[in-house]
């Protein structure tokens, strides 16, 4: 009786709580190590696992069985924006929409409400996720302590030299930039960084003029020895292979972005092997802006990517509204931003796949936030775009939990699923070694020991 039991266990998983031990029996489990669990047991007790495989299960635990089910840890997002929607409205640097949004009204409504990010990506299965810069109450959103949001990791606001963007993406007071243009200056900018708790320091390093580029490329490095001194890593935005090596050399933690202009080389090997960086290619969001301009450009309601639902309705009404900013873009124009969209997207699938080849880390990242880049469901297109890059979907799978996990310095706590760590999975219906598209098949998200259907943390 597929259904009954199916009913039964949907009632079970949702009533779940960290105070009595708990025991998922049947499953196959990936527990993010490599290794694959046939027929396993999972025991959680105080929001911790206190046993993986063979298991004796505890007197008086509640007992799911998950039998043709699979188990992952939960997944990470490496990259994601809580100052930023999923839409225009959250990048007014865009140009679009600027005579009908409010920035600063928006950004003070997403600071009094984070939850409806988290509860998004819990809704998506995303267990952890790490947001590498933004408006300074950024730094505050996670909380260790509740089980109904992602574990939350920040930079804040970001350093940058370039200056236009300091007077755009500002509001309230704050910015989401801190200066560079001296060496003063960056150290000071690290330094405050520091002293409000943020947990990374991030440059925005667009390509510098030839005139900038020694004083810029010295002052990244100095950049990278402060913020070593205060024991934070150093992630870089640097999409250019001559500005990642730079990068590189001021001892990158991580690169957002992919190399997208050029073939990464054995320079680049070398160095990012040496720095121990790891590579966060976000291959899917380039082509969301262009969706969303070509939606506006068209006067067309862009379609979500969306399959369970997680996306919260303040977030599809504003996108719905894309019609009425719209341009009066060609159909030949948006033509021919794609066909420049396909080169790039190209050069980033070729760069990840020597990247990983090469045996550089690897973390799953969306970079979550901006246009059509969903808090949430936009994982999902973003392991199928690393699975069609060359990666098998074990990798992909190592990628998006392990990996991300080690990324935010948190693998002793999270990532995988050992005895000793956090409690903090999903359940496929689907099998993510045959395909990375089972994580779509998402049916529960487990987060500190707590339990919940996903239909429980669906959107209205």
């Amino acid at each position: 009786m597929p259904f009954l039991r199916a009913f039964l266990l949907s009632l079970f998983l949702s009533a779940s709580a960290v105070a009595q031990p708990t025991a998922l029996v049947g499953a196959t489990v990936y527990d993010g190590t490599g290794a694959v669990l046939e027929d396993a047991a999972l025991v959680v007790e105080d929001g911790q696992i206190t046993c993986v495989g063979e298991c004796r299960v505890p007197a008086g635990a509640e007992t799911a069985d998950l039998g043709g089910r699979f188990v992952t840890p939960g997944l990470v997002d490496a990259h994601v924006h809580y100052g930023q929607t999923g839409w225009l409205d959250g990048r007014p640097d865009s140009g679009v929409g600027t005579d009908v949004y409010d920035y600063d009204q928006l950004q003070t409504d997403l600071e009094a409400d984070p939850d409806r990010w988290h509860r998004a990506y819990l809704c998506s299965g995303v267990t952890a996720v790490f947001d590498p810069g933004g408006m300074p109450w950024t730094i505050d959103v996670g909380d260790e302590e509740r089980t109904d949001r992602p574990h939350v990791r920040s930079a804040g606001p970001l350093l940058t030299h370039f200056e236009p963007v300091f007077s755009i993406l500002a509001a309230n007071g704050e910015n989401t930039f801190l200066p560079m243009q001296t060496d003063d200056e960056a150290v000071a900018s690290v330094r405050q960084l520091a002293e409000r708790g943020a947990d990374a320091i991030k440059v925005w390093y667009l390509n510098p003029q030839p005139d900038q580029r020694a004083a810029l490329d010295a002052r990244l490095m100095r950049i990278g020895a402060e913020a070593r001194a205060h024991g934070l890593p150093l992630i870089v935005h640097a999409t250019e292979l001559v500005n990642a090596k730079v990068a590189l050399r001021a001892g990158a933690s991580m690169l957002v972005h992919s190399v997208e202009d050029a073939p990464v080389d054995d320079e680049f090997v070398r160095l990012a092997g040496a720095a121990r960086t790891v590579y966060a290619p976000t291959l899917g969001v380039g082509r969301n802006w262009r969706r969303a301009l070509a939606s506006v450009g068209l006067g067309a309601v862009p379609v979500l990517d969306d399959p369970n639902s997680c996306v919260d309705a303040e977030t599809r009404r504003v996108i719905a509204g894309a019609p009425a900013l719209s341009s009066g873009m060609s159909p030949e124009a948006v033509f021919a931003m794609f066909v420049d969209a396909g080169r790039e997207e190209a050069m980033m699938a070729a760069n990840l796949a020597r990247v990983h080849a090469a045996g550089i880390p690897v973390v799953a990242a969306t970079d979550a936030g901006n246009p059509l880049t969903l808090h949430g469901p936009s994982i999902y297109a973003e392991l199928e775009a690393m699975e069609a890059a060359g990666l098998s979907p074990t990798d992909v799978l190592e990628a998006a939990t392990r990996n991300g996990a080690a990324m935010m310095g948190e693998l002793d706590r999270l990532g995988t699923l050992e005895v000793g760590k956090l409690a903090d999975l999903i359940v496929l219906t689907e099998d993510p070694g045959a395909s990375s598209s089972a994580f779509r098949s998402l049916t529960h998200v487990m987060r500190g020991g707590v339990l919940r259907a996903v239909s429980e943390l669906r959107a209205d």
